[in-house]
Parts: structure tokens; sequence; C-alpha cells
């Protein structure tokens, strides 16, 4: 075999194994999460538990992950079919009145390779676009192994405000992207157990799902650091605060002023 053919296989095998290493790393993937509802401390209030009696306690939401050339991309599946009733809402909204507002992550995408996210985030009526470093778990691998979508997944653990947290990830897929923040493992996250139960999954691994570029897809919003976002949710949230106080404080004088 002379060393013009032993070049040629040479390169033609080079170039499957990169065909192969980019199919692995485009794709999307569909995730649904639990979410248990905050209804409070609502068993130490009779009536506002009787009210509650025949609302679920726990929800389930679908997630769609994209990912291509160590980039991804979480965002809430559009086509999420499983809307809230109306009482429900009303109960959420109760159970969180007065707490004062909060930031609700929309969107987020991830550039591993330069160890940056931006997130999109909805904070009293306003789209902000938040950069930061992205700062992954503490995980400890584990020697436990299941499978998951005909994936052979690895079990690493972490802890987080005293609950164990396990991520089911796969080197099949070798990108470092996962569901909810559950990222930086050599391999792509499938799973999560909150203290050894499931509660985000994923349904369906689509590989043959092409992009090129993924940044674009984020909506518009004003753009700012982590520490700058989060002094201005700090200063609304004084100012909330204060506000309440004011009504209330307000409203006892009003009162007092008429029984005079």
């Amino acid at each position: 075999m002379n060393k013009t053919l032993i070049k040629l296989l040479f390169f033609t095998l080079a170039l499957f194994v990169c065909d192969s290493l980019w199919a692995q790393t485009t794709g999307k993937v569909s995730y649904e999460q639990i979410t248990t509802y905050d209804f409070g401390d609502y068993k130490s209030d009779p009536r506002w538990e009787a009210w509650l009696a025949d609302q679920p306690k726990q929800g389930k939401n679908k997630y769609l992950l994209s990912f291509v050339n160590n980039t991804a991309f979480y965002k809430t599946d559009p086509n999420d079919d499983a809307p809230m009733s109306e009482k429900l809402q009303s109960a959420l909204k109760k159970a969180n009145w007065g707490k004062g507002p909060k930031p609700e992550m929309k969107e987020v995408f991830y550039d591993f390779d330069k160890g940056k996210q931006v997130e999109q985030i909805e904070f009293m009526t306003r789209n902000f676009q938040v950069s930061s470093a992205i700062e992954p778990m503490a995980w400890k691998l584990t020697s436990q192994k299941k499978k998951i979508l005909d994936y052979v997944c690895i079990g690493a653990e972490t802890t987080k405000n005293g609950q164990v947290f396990t991520a089911w990830f796969t080197a099949e897929i070798p990108i470092s992207g996962g569901p909810a923040g559950y990222i930086g493992l050599p391999g792509l996250v499938l799973a999560v157990e909150k203290n050894e139960e499931v509660f985000i999954l994923a349904t369906e691994v689509d590989l043959s799902f092409e992009v090129k570029e993924l940044a674009s897809q984020l909506k518009d919003g004003r753009r700012m650091t982590r520490e700058a976002f989060d002094a201005t949710v700090a200063a609304k949230t004084e100012e909330f605060k204060a506000n309440m106080k004011n009504k209330s404080g307000g409203g006892a004088k009003r009162l007092g002023g008429k029984g005079q």
C-alpha cells in the first residue's frame, strides 16, 4: 500500500470521526419538570386549607434545550399545552401577595468554551439580558449508572440547601449542558433527582435537529451584569417593602383619626 493511499484513508477516517462528533454535539432535548406550588403555610388556616383542598400541589412544565458547538439554549417549550386554571392562578397570587416582586428567568444561553451565560429575565414587567460567568455546581461522580432514552447515564451528586441532588448525564452526547442550571458535567444531563425522587426528566432527544447559532434567539432586553441586576432587584424590593409599610401605617393613622 503506497503512502498516498495511506494518507487518503487517514483523511477519510478523520472526516468520518469529525462528522460523528458533530452529529453528537448538535441537537435538541425535551424535558418535563415537576413544579411544587408554594401556597405558604396553608395548613395553619382551616379556611385557606379548605379553599385549596381541590387544587393540585404540583404541576408539570415542559422545557427545551438546544445545543451546538459547545453552546446551549434553554427555554420554556412554546408548545406546552398544560394551562393553569384560573382558581390555581388566583391561589398562587394570594399566597405570594406582599412578598415583593420576583425575577422570573425565561431563557438562558450558555457558551461553555468561554464560561459565560446570558439569562433572559423578566422583572416587574421589564425584560433584561443578564450576563455572568457560568458557575456549575460542585458535583461528585458516583459509580451508579442507569439507562435513560437508550443512553447510558452516570450519576453525579451535589448538596444544595440541605437537599441531595443527583444528575444523570451521558458521555454519549459530549456537551456540558443540562436543564434548569444543572450543568458542568462531562456529558449532557438527561435527568435530575431531588432526595432520590425524579423531578426533571428528558422525554425526547433529537440529534437530527440542526441549528447554526443560538445567542441570537435571546429576546430584546436591557443588558446588565449579574451584579448590577442583583443590585436593581435589591433596591426595588426595599422600595416595595417601604411602600407596603407606608400604606399599612397610613391606614392605621386614618382609622385612628376617625375615632378621635
